[in-house]
């Protein structure tokens, strides 16, 4: 009875927390505080993953004097190997660790074929002898991980420690169960809150470059990109389209793709902040005339692409060399289309970033957080110089500050072409009136005045005078 009144205590706690619509950090926090006087336990943890598979300890619980504290510590991706991170999120496995009896018991969630939701019991087999190695230098005697997903993702695990050999009943662990599945809702209630000023933040900046583009008496192409670079958070940014000074002096009307493989002359580059730097000897003074782009866009799908890490793409080894000299490490290409044409790229440049976390037995005089850290040092050398992912919400954006873009210049060389045509025609207004005076000059010039036959024979002397 005690047993159930303290289950539905700690529900109903979670419960309250998530309705108060209080920040995820608070409700984390406050879960494994709870979760840890619910099982008498010593330690409760939260380890969030990365993209890159490495993680870190977020929220934590933990009686010091039995076990070190974990929080904010790093692991690397091979902690968890990417094996067991399939079974966390295909069958959403819990295990529970005994290193006395040096057994391992499982229990998926989910059938691995039917996906249906199953509830057997733990198998018990031996555990590896290198986890129980690993769990022993953290002075871990059992331990139960249950693994948290958002998304249709493993967004992290919910781990318990406990220092002594410690049996946990299916009973306890259908509890933590529920309280991962309440983790699961706070997550994603957090992701939706966020969106909401993330998403008034999007309107404000498409606004801001809208009026930029459209609502003032010239085109404010390089304003437009100035604010398009900061909205993302980028270093540098570049828009490449037609030159249209050209495209009137010479008279013929070409495609910004029928520019690109001619003359650079033909191109018109608004740039801001970092920029790619040519070598002498390229073969072109223009990133955007390399085939790379034209080889990307060749079947007519012109979506944004996303390129995190320019030195992870071969086909852009020609380009790699021009920005060897800055830290730019990713590329927002946006190919800028009106009514199935191109017309431009719009490209945003992100440096690298240097992290340099805590990693697990960096600097902890604990011995129990020391092993096993063979791969550290290779590890933390990987890491100095990392990528920030795009993010679909960035992606999303960025297809609509294209659109902005695309019919800023689709107006632009619109209003280019009538001027053109009106300026022909003042011309030729004004070549039809000076041919008109030149006509009538010559016409005046020719004139001869009419001769006053009566007075000339009046005042000429006659014939048959004498």
């Amino acid at each position: 009875m005690q047993d159930n009144f303290k289950q539905k205590s700690l529900l109903r706690q979670l419960t309250s927390y998530i309705r108060q619509k209080l920040e995820l950090q608070v409700i984390l926090t406050a879960t494994v505080a709870e979760l840890r006087s619910f099982l008498e336990i010593d330690r409760v943890k939260i380890y969030k993953f990365n993209p890159d598979g490495s993680g870190q300890v977020i929220a934590e619980s933990v009686d010091h004097n039995r076990l070190p504290s974990v929080l904010g510590l790093h692991f690397p991706g091979d902690e968890i190997p990417p094996q067991y991170r399939d079974l966390y999120l295909k069958v959403r496995v819990r295990s529970i660790v005994n290193v006395d009896t040096k057994q391992i018991g499982q229990s998926p969630l989910y059938d691995s074929e039917t996906g249906e939701m199953i509830s057997e019991e733990f198998r018990y087999r031996p555990v590896d002898p290198c986890h129980l190695e690993y769990l022993t230098a953290m002075g871990v005697k059992s331990s139960l991980v249950l693994p948290i997903l958002h998304d249709d993702q493993l967004w992290g695990l919910l781990a318990s420690h406990h220092a002594e050999p410690r049996s946990i009943a299916e009973s306890e662990v259908e509890v933590v169960q529920m309280v991962v599945d309440q983790l699961s809702v706070a997550i994603a209630q957090s992701a939706l809150l966020s969106q909401v000023p993330q998403t008034a933040s999007q309107e404000a900046t498409i606004k801001h470059i809208v009026t930029l583009l459209h609502s003032l008496s010239t085109v404010e192409f390089q304003s437009a990109l100035a604010q398009t670079v900061t909205a993302f958070g980028g270093s540098g940014g570049r828009l490449c389209m037609r030159n249209e000074g050209f495209n009137l002096q010479d008279g013929n009307a070409k495609s910004f793709l029928d520019c690109l493989e001619t003359s650079s002359n033909h191109l018109k580059v608004y740039a801001y902040g970092k920029q790619p730097v040519m070598p002498e000897l390229a073969k072109y003074q223009l990133m955007e005339q390399y085939s790379i782009w034209q080889e990307h866009y060749k079947f007519g799908n012109y979506d944004v692409w996303a390129i995190s890490d320019i030195y992870q793409i071969h086909e852009f080894r020609f380009l790699q060399v021009a920005f060897t000299s800055s830290k730019v490490r990713s590329i927002l290409m946006i190919p800028l289309v009106y009514r199935q044409q191109l017309l431009g790229y719009l490209s945003i440049f992100r440096d690298e970033t240097q992290t340099e976390p805590l990693w697990a037995g960096e600097c902890d005089s604990d011995e129990r957080l020391l092993y096993p850290r063979q791969s550290f040092n290779a590890w933390r050398e990987s890491t100095k110089a990392q990528t920030r992912e795009w993010t679909t919400e960035e992606i999303e954006l960025a297809t609509e500050v294209g659109k902005q873009f695309a019919f800023a210049i689709h107006e632009h060389e619109l209003n280019q072409h009538v001027h053109k045509q009106i300026g022909n025609l003042q011309r030729i207004k004004q070549q039809q009136e000076v041919l008109i005076r030149l006509v009538t000059k010559m016409r005046r010039s020719m004139q001869f005045p009419t001769p006053d036959f009566d007075n000339s024979i009046e005042s000429s002397p006659s014939l048959f005078e004498e």
